[in-house]
């Protein structure tokens, strides 16, 4: 059994730009994404076989969307600012069809459809909230509102290996399946 993610994973550029904000939350309680790991997650898989990974990825080759421009931008608390449990860096683009497509794919192949997507990246967790938190992150949030990482081309979509251990999680592509031209 494999852990799995479905994932537009993003530039170098881009995550070099989160990690340096990244730093202003660098603070007791939160858990930062170490930004060589941030993407977007399309979709959560979790435990499959191995076996499965051929069909997921003939599923995949289905998506219709074409490559379109993506913008890394914003940064925000969910559920809110005032007690956030996760912190973002919002993502535009074609992603809500992208999404859309992904899970009717996959459930198409049994995997069970999930909620509300909101295209984002999450850059943190907020695990035991402190007063001091709940203080400083409504400014922080203020002042990144227009944070801007920057622009890529999304290209293609990835089926990701999750393996977690005591360091932290470790993504591995297992393909990457290029976006219909």
């Amino acid at each position: 059994m494999i852990r799995a993610f479905i994932s537009v994973n993003l530039t170098p550029g881009i995550r070099q730009k989160i990690g340096e904000a990244e730093r202003d939350f660098d603070m007791k309680g939160i858990k930062l994404v170490e930004p060589s790991l941030i993407h977007v997650t399309l979709k959560f898989l979790g435990n499959i076989e191995e076996a499965k990974v051929g069909e997921i990825e003939a599923a995949l080759k289905k998506v219709s969307v074409r490559p379109f421009k993506a913008r890394m931008r914003s940064l925000g608390g969910f559920p809110n600012p005032r007690n956030p449990r996760v912190i973002w860096v919002g993502a535009e683009g074609d992603f809500a069809e992208l999404n859309k497509q992904v899970e009717a794919l996959m459930e198409e192949i049994g995997f069970p459809r999930e909620g509300r997507f909101q295209p984002h990246v999450t850059i943190g967790r907020v695990k035991f909230p402190t007063p001091e938190q709940k203080q400083d992150l409504p400014g922080l949030f203020e002042k990144y509102k227009d944070f801007d990482a920057g622009e890529m081309t999304v290209d293609s979509i990835h089926l990701m290996k999750s393996t977690l251990s005591p360091k932290g999680p470790r993504y591995d592509v297992l393909k990457e399946i290029p976006l219909a031209r």
